[in-house]
């Protein structure tokens, strides 16, 4: 977090290309919220939705980097994808109906709607469809929603194929550190934006808090995008533990030495 107070850091990484176009996507929520009325609820509900797409482009990631281990790494990686999409989709589906709870109950305290209860309890009757569910419910808490959700996928579409398949990122990658990448980037993040929309709950959501966990996203997206590409950066304990383990695997399994 040094990064954060460094202006030599902010003046290096605003000329990057890709933290650029991140920022721009970060950023561009404020005209839903000044031309659109969004309040907390589904901007917050985008965030999270955001999370799904993740994890979603991440399926591909480990799969593709599974190549650099032959057959094993491939079978490896069909395996923690299986695990990963089970895992990852109870930790989306957990997220998602505490903020719909979340937002029912800003709803309840300041006389405006508390539909996300009756979501909650139609999305608990079929928990294999959560996500999907609450993805359907998110995109219908804002107008034009889906016009940013675009936006987002587009740029993870942007990064996945220059930085991971044009630059050959997945040469430099194996399964278990993709697998693992996911949770470290977005839990202090959504630990944040949780105690932020609680705060704004109590609130009543007033627009300059709303806008101010906009630029607390993208301040956190900035710092988050300039690793991006880069093999140097520091990498979350539990993604580095679980790619050396990976690799470890995979090299006794071809009886190569294990990585030091």
């Amino acid at each position: 977090m040094k990064r954060l107070f460094d202006i030599g850091f902010w003046a290096r990484a605003l000329r990057n290309p890709i933290v650029l176009a991140g920022l721009a996507v970060d950023l561009a929520p404020i005209y839903g919220v000044l031309m659109w009325g969004w309040t907390a609820t589904p901007l917050v509900l985008l965030y999270w939705t955001e999370n799904v797409i993740t994890g979603v482009m991440t399926l591909p990631r480990i799969l593709i980097s599974g190549a650099n281990f032959g057959i094993p790494g491939l079978l490896g990686g069909l395996f923690m994808s299986a695990f990963f999409t089970f895992h990852y989709g109870m930790f989306c589906m957990v997220h998602g109906i505490f903020l719909l709870a979340l937002s029912s109950m800003g709803g309840a305290m300041h006389g405006g709607s508390t539909d996300g209860i009756s979501h909650v309890g139609q999305i608990m009757d079929n928990p294999l469809t959560a996500v999907p569910d609450i993805v359907g419910v998110a995109l219908k808490t804002g107008e034009h929603l889906d016009w940013m959700l675009y936006a987002i996928v587009a740029w993870q579409l942007v990064v996945f194929f220059w930085e991971f398949i044009l630059k050959g990122g997945w040469k430099a990658s194996n399964p278990g550190g993709e697998m693992a990448a996911p949770y470290g980037r977005i839990i202090v993040l959504h630990f944040g934006i949780f105690a932020g929309f609680g705060a704004l709950v109590v609130l009543g959501q007033p627009m300059v808090g709303v806008l101010a966990l906009i630029l607390f996203r993208a301040v956190l997206g900035v710092l988050t995008n300039d690793k991006i590409g880069k093999p140097d950066a520091a990498v979350p304990e539990m993604a580095a533990q679980t790619s050396k383990a990976f690799a470890d695997a995979m090299n006794q399994i071809q009886r190569k030495p294990p990585v030091s």
